[in-house]
């Protein structure tokens, strides 16, 4: 059985674009998930200690994978694009977080789906609504739009990219 998983996108390190173009390559190429679409990008001001701006997408995917499974492969493509895992709050290469997965619930110690913090950063919420704008929170009882419209201002800015728009096209014929 195939479940709806989004996957938040970030990078604040070299190659921003690049970075998230070879990360959604990446997704695409795991046996039991598909792309079915991917948001814009937005450029975003980073949480946490001063360092570089961050740029953010949103993939959704269709996964027969378990949530550890795909957290473990996306742990190993973070990995491989050249991020270390050192800090918490450190600028990364790429930086992939499961942020909802149906309307499960996942409670572990290595993992907290949804994303604990997804209801309080636009740089998630816009590119989520974005994509699934009637996506309901299974633990708030509100779509991603309505928590969109309660979050307080960000700097978060949509980006035009004509080149972006079609990557997960093109990864998935």
């Amino acid at each position: 059985m195939s479940d709806a998983v989004y996957i938040g996108l970030g990078s604040n390190l070299g190659d921003r674009e690049r970075h998230l173009r070879d990360a959604l390559a990446a997704l695409s190429r795991i046996d039991a998930v598909a792309v079915l679409g991917c948001s814009s990008l937005y450029d975003s001001a980073p949480v946490g200690p001063a360092q570089p701006r961050y740029l953010n997408a949103v993939a959704k995917l269709e996964c027969s994978l378990g949530p550890q499974r795909l957290l473990g492969i996306l742990h190993e493509i973070e990995k491989d694009l050249g991020r270390e895992r050192r800090e918490r709050w450190a600028p990364r290469p790429i930086d992939l977080d499961i942020l909802m997965w149906d309307e499960h619930v996942v409670a572990e110690a290595s993992l907290q789906v949804p994303h604990l913090e997804m209801h309080k950063r636009r740089f998630v919420l816009e590119p989520l609504c974005e994509l699934e704008p009637d996506l309901l929170h299974p633990l708030l009882g509100a779509t991603v739009c309505e928590l969109l419209a309660r979050c307080p201002h960000q700097d978060v800015v949509r980006l035009d990219s004509d080149h972006w728009c079609g990557v997960w096209q093109e990864l998935t014929e």
